[in-house]
């Protein structure tokens, strides 16, 4: 596995990002490129540990080797970044929700796990950096319960309160940078190419044999559509509109990839399709 991104090269790498929206604007017809791929290469060696060419053999059910890989240490001081990894919980926490639902509390716990155990901790200088109230309590809480006393309402009051602080934790990043649309447009496609690495590591042969990882990628691409509706709601600049309608459009046709929340024997999608795709975004 390569090396990940030290949180320094990430800050350069990013340019001015981070720290002035004007610049971000004014050069994103040909910054973005390099930009999404360094923060593209931190996002997708913290997921390494689920599977793809350099992973060890997993379980059917997706036995996790750490979504944190070799850059759960840090994380850069870039909001795109702190942004896509908080993405990245919400999209366990939105699979997980929809397994409770289902009354498959297994695989739920499995996901629950995930922001906990493998992202969180990347996290952790991110948060005090940003004077952002810790919220590993709450996951953990979530996931003892899960285990415990997954069909109570203590649990389904847990879920809430786990989700409730991730989108807190996004309070971190100004609210202009948050509203901006390419900081938007950024974040959605460092989450989708997560996520095109996560569906690429669950298909084996032609067939989809990792339930976990084909799930934990629908959860991603759920997210980046729901951030995307956000985002273009009721009086919506033309120039937000303009760039992350086409956004909204492509990953509309990409999100048929994932019919359903249980895989289909044989992928809708080939892993190369949607990495194009994710790619194209």
């Amino acid at each position: 596995m390569p090396r990940p991104l030290r949180s320094i090269e990430l800050f350069l790498a990013l340019g001015a990002a981070s720290t002035s929206i004007g610049v971000l604007q004014a050069g994103a017809a040909t910054a973005p490129t390099g930009t999404h791929q360094a923060v593209s290469a931190h996002l997708v060696a913290q997921h390494g540990g689920h599977g793809g060419p350099s992973a060890a053999p997993a379980a059917s059910e997706g036995g996790e080797g750490g979504e944190g890989g070799e850059g759960s240490q840090e994380i850069a001081s870039s909001d795109t970044a702190y942004l896509a990894v908080l993405g990245q919980m919400r999209g366990h926490l939105i699979v997980a929700g929809e397994l409770m639902r289902e009354g498959n509390f297994v695989q739920a716990e499995k996901h629950i796990g995930h922001p906990v155990e493998e992202l969180y901790g990347s996290l952790e200088p991110e948060l005090e950096r940003r004077r952002v109230k810790p919220f590993k309590e709450q996951l953990t809480v979530l996931l003892e319960l899960i285990q415990a006393s997954p069909g109570s309402p203590d649990t389904r009051k847990a879920y809430q309160s786990a989700v409730a602080a991730i989108d807190a934790a996004m309070l971190g990043v100004p609210e202009v940078v948050r509203r901006d649309p390419a900081i938007t447009a950024a974040v959605v496609r460092e989450i989708v190419k997560v996520a095109a690495s996560e569906y690429d590591a669950s298909i084996a042969d032609g067939a989809i044999v990792e339930t976990i990882e084909y799930q934990d990628s629908r959860g991603f691409v759920l997210y980046a559509g729901e951030l995307l509706k956000a985002s273009l709601g009721p009086g919506t600049r033309p120039e937000a509109s303009a760039l992350l309608v086409p956004i909204q459009k492509r990953l509309t046709a990409l999100a048929k990839a994932w019919p359903s929340l249980k895989p289909p024997a044989r992928p809708v999608m080939d892993a190369k399709t949607v990495t194009i795709l994710a790619s194209q975004l």
